[in-house]
């Protein structure tokens, strides 16, 4: 391996592994990083034997420092709705099919211990904030206390319980259903099971298969499931009252109960146990699969996928109030490098209420898109994708919001396609920093940014890998707390809640295919490509928060005066999240764009 002023190299290449083995916090590595590029008058030098450590440090990771994922993988297998608590009552793990109803837990470190973050207020709430709710509401009172008395018991009854397990059910006093908790010897963690609440919608057809219900009486029994009496089950059915009588009387009999009520929660107790026996009906089966691709989005309900040549192509569609086809009415969303196309529940209320529907494709190996581009170029395969869905939406003239990394495919779409577009907005837009040779960077990335070892694979793999895997490996929430150490209007946006969930879905939505898409993506934006700034000919609006962590207003303003035909707006107490926490000055933006376009 090549030295650098002596052993800068080895000492950082040390601290990788040091991050990997637990022993550093992300800004202690960052500061490695930092004193490794400022090794003197020369630029840092990359050897190719860089690559090896990474894969090396990659599977330390894995081995010496796992995330919840592959620590508790085996408690969390299996259809079921499970979730696993450590000691201070946090989640720390879930299932597949908890993260698809309830969103990602455990890395928001949601406790038991804690008051549950409310959503802003005026807000909407989708399907996933309905369902934390009602999760919350399940695992107050006695679930909670079942989860502490479980963790006070002595670990030498371990001996006594079948394979050193501590079972305990709870009944849920809201609908009588089961929860079922249990606790290990190993590791020191409690695991509870929900019933899946689409177990009620096939429960009444398990049961007219194995007790014998006629398919008129398991008619009855599922309006009777919802709270019908015999006279609107009579008027429903189209019934005699008598006929109605008589179907209950049977229903009764075969599931050996004498009452409605009794039958009722006979229903409710095979749901709850069949639902913890972990065996689902096809429908449910169906269901988990067909979310299965979209486990890293913050909200399952506005992703959608098509097959565009061949290629899954995964994007959010955010519909207008109403559906109005005028030019400039809608918007394509660029995303960022570790921020996906969603909005917050605040911004999407905005724009929706404004009149403006939204669309936001993933770039290639980003959640549900195909990771594999046509004809290996990246860019060009991003751009394709956009447009493809542009047009089976009907888009007439579409914004084109640059968010972030997404500026520069934001501007070469416009290039592209210049008669199909009305403007461009730049939102905490990164641009390159070639163009600002004279300011000084701040931070490990800029200075890797700017020194000419980028132009390097080995040190474009330096990036690539240690941060991939440092956020697959449990590092997004120090990496998002770091993050806004430098802007307090970023940690303003990370006390809210909807937010913050937002962010660890788009480091999810990086993250999924490893450092595959990371890396193209880097790619594509790699060289300087700040002489496009002078071609652009459609009117453009630039909003930038005066306290953005990564990318200095000063480099803003100057890519601002190179583009013809720009104003651009720094906010005040704005950091980087200013698409999420101030979406009125988007839609002000929005509008001035439609103005001047005519």
């Amino acid at each position: 391996m090549e030295s650098v002023e002596g052993a800068a190299l080895p000492r950082t290449i040390e601290a990788i592994y040091s991050y990997f083995n637990g022993e550093q916090e992300f800004t202690e590595l960052m500061r490695d990083l930092e004193a490794f590029l400022t090794v003197g008058p020369g630029q840092p030098v990359f050897s190719g034997e860089l690559e090896s450590h990474f894969r090396i440090a990659n599977e330390l990771a894995r081995t010496l420092s796992p995330g919840a994922e592959f620590r508790y993988k085996m408690l969390v297998e299996g259809p079921a709705l499970k979730l696993v608590f450590d000691r201070a009552l946090r989640v720390v793990a879930q299932s597949e099919s908890a993260r698809s109803n309830y969103g990602d837990l455990d890395s928001l470190g949601v406790s038991l211990r804690e008051p549950f973050p409310e959503m802003r207020a005026g807000s909407s709430v989708n399907d996933i904030g309905r369902a934390r709710k009602i999760l919350l509401d399940q695992l107050t009172g006695p679930v909670t206390a079942a989860v502490i008395a479980l963790f006070a018991r002595d670990p030498d009854e371990f001996a006594a319980e079948t394979d050193g397990e501590m079972r305990s059910f709870v009944r849920l006093p809201e609908d009588g259903g089961f929860v079922s908790l249990s606790r290990f010897r190993t590791p020191d963690v409690v695991t509870v099971t929900l019933p899946a609440p689409n177990w009620g919608e096939h429960i009444a057809e398990m049961l007219r298969r194995s007790l014998g219900l006629s398919r008129s009486e398991t008619e009855v029994l599922e309006l009777m499931l919802v709270g019908r009496s015999n006279v609107e089950i009579s008027k429903e059915r189209h019934r005699s009252i008598d006929t109605v009588k008589s179907q209950t009387q049977s229903i009764f009999r075969k599931l050996g109960v004498a009452s409605r009520v009794e039958a009722v929660q006979v229903i409710k107790d095979i749901t709850s146990l069949a639902a913890l026996s972990g065996a689902p009906p096809p429908a449910a089966v169906a269901l988990s699969r067909a979310k299965r691709d979209i486990t890293f989005a913050h909200d399952p309900s506005v992703w959608k996928v098509e097959e565009i040549d061949g290629r899954d192509v995964g994007y959010v569609h955010y519909p207008a109030e109403s559906p109005a086809k005028e030019p400039g009415r809608s918007v394509i969303l660029f995303h960022g490098l570790l921020q996906g196309p969603e909005l917050s529940d605040r911004t999407q209320h905005a724009f929706r209420r404004a009149g403006y529907e939204l669309i936001g494709v993933s770039k290639p190996g980003y959640g549900a898109t195909a990771r594999t581009p046509r004809d290996g170029d990246f860019l060009r395969t991003a751009l394709d994708d956009a447009h493809a869905i542009a047009r089976k939406l009907r888009l007439n003239k579409p914004i084109l919001l640059g968010h972030l990394f997404g500026g520069h495919a934001a501007i070469e779409y416009a290039a592209r396609w210049p008669d199909e577009v009305s403007g461009i907005v730049f939102c905490s837009t990164y641009f390159p920093l070639q163009i600002a040779d004279h300011l000084v960077p701040i931070g490990a990335v800029q200075k890797l940014a700017m020194s000419s070892g980028l132009t390097s694979w080995a040190a474009h793999q330096f990036i690539a890998h240690t941060g991939v895997a440092y956020l697959r490996y449990g590092g997004a929430q120090r990496y998002l707390a770091a993050l806004s150490e430098r802007s307090p209007a970023d940690r303003k946006a990370m006390e809210d809640f909807d937010i913050r969930s937002l962010l660890h879905a788009g480091v999810r939505h990086v993250s999924i295919s490893g450092a595959t898409a990371f890396l193209a993506d880097t790619a594509a934006s790699r060289h300087d490509w700040s002489g496009l700034l002078r071609e652009i000919r459609k009117p453009c609006v630039m909003l930038h928060g005066d306290s953005d962590p990564a990318v200095n207003p000063q480099i803003a303003r100057i890519a601002a005066r190179m583009i013809p035909d720009c104003r651009y707006e720094e906010l005040e107490d704005t950091g980087q999240q200013l698409l999420h926490m101030v979406p009125e000055k988007l839609v002000a933006a929005f509008d001035e764009i439609r103005g001047r376009s005519g």
